[in-house]
């Protein structure tokens, strides 16, 4: 995770007349306020395109805007300039815009992270800041990542050795050569001894050990072994299953509903299974009642279920 440093972005010579659309804050992405930067005494600001000064030229450097602010430097103190003229906190050994949307802070040698008023989101105090999806924020102190929320909310303390990408609002999470499931939204994880752990469905959650696969309960209760070459996901009691390449459905107590004798099965839905067989589409429920319709279903994404 290698840092930028405020040098790259802060550190460029004044363009006299040069000018940047902005979008301003709380308007629409059509709207734009045209700044052009001037310089006075060896200080800089902006004005409009009309020549009123917008922002007063104080600042020893000024970085372009990004998502409606800019660093700037100002005796020898660092922080971000809004579109309306105030600032955050200057008080930092530095500031910069990673990947151009997130405004990153230094103090003490420590990193932090503003939100998009200037606000600290993240304290600067530890190693390294990244942004993740669906809001959340993964932190890095002293070899350990954890994850914070849109609100600045410790979710995962940083413990952990490796997280996974957000997906709904859960990720994997590995400690120790172990891996677990976090719920972002309630900062539960369920740690297992499993190489990998799917997403809980039902209150089921597939687990992945030397190539075969089994299904845990919340609790991290092993309650389905290890058995099958392949599984679904849960869905109105009922998961696709697969050895030696056929596929059928079990339920949650691993008895065998519909017999493993499909190409392919896939999402168990509105009382019945989608599943491939001989090249034809078709359906089948829970008595084990086929149906081949002439127009075939489009095929789910499989990619979800990739393990």
């Amino acid at each position: 995770m290698k840092k930028s440093p405020i040098l790259v972005c802060l550190l460029f010579p004044a363009i006299m007349g040069s000018a940047q659309s902005l979008t301003s804050p709380g308007k629409t992405a059509g709207d734009s306020l045209l700044l052009v930067k001037i310089e006075k005494a060896g200080k800089y600001g902006f004005t409009d395109t009309a020549g009123k000064v917008v922002i007063a030229p104080v600042y020893d450097a000024i970085a372009p805007f990004h998502n409606g602010l800019a660093a700037v430097k100002k005796n020898k103190n660092y922080g971000f300039l809004l579109a309306d003229g105030k600032t955050s906190s200057l008080k930092y050994d530095s500031a910069w815009m990673k990947e151009g949307r997130y405004p990153m802070v230094r103090l003490n040698g420590k990193t932090g992270m503003l939100d998009n008023k200037g606000k600290e989101l993240v304290s600067p105090k530890y190693d390294d800041v990244a942004g993740l999806r669906d809001g959340y924020v993964s932190v890095f102190v002293n070899g350990k990542y954890g994850v914070v929320n849109s609100k600045g909310k410790m979710i995962l303390k940083p413990e952990y050795e490796h997280l996974g990408f957000v997906t709904n609002g859960s990720m994997l999470v590995y400690i120790d050569g172990k891996c677990g499931r976090a719920d972002l939204t309630k900062g539960k994880v369920v740690m297992t001894p499993y190489e990998k752990v799917g997403p809980f469905r039902d209150g089921m959650a597939w687990v992945r050990q030397e190539k075969k696969f089994g299904f845990i309960n919340i609790k991290g209760e092993l309650v389905i072994p290890l058995a099958y070459d392949w599984v679904g996901n849960f869905n109105e009691g009922l998961v696709a299953v697969a050895t030696g390449g056929k596929y059928g459905f079990i339920n949650k107590a691993n008895q065998v509903v519909i017999p493993q004798k499909y190409d392919k099965a896939y999402t168990y839905s509105k009382g019945r299974g989608l599943i491939r067989l001989n090249g034809r589409i078709g359906y089948v429920d829970k008595d084990g009642n086929e149906s081949w319709p002439e127009a075939a279903a489009a095929l789910p994404a499989e990619g979800a279920q990739s393990k």
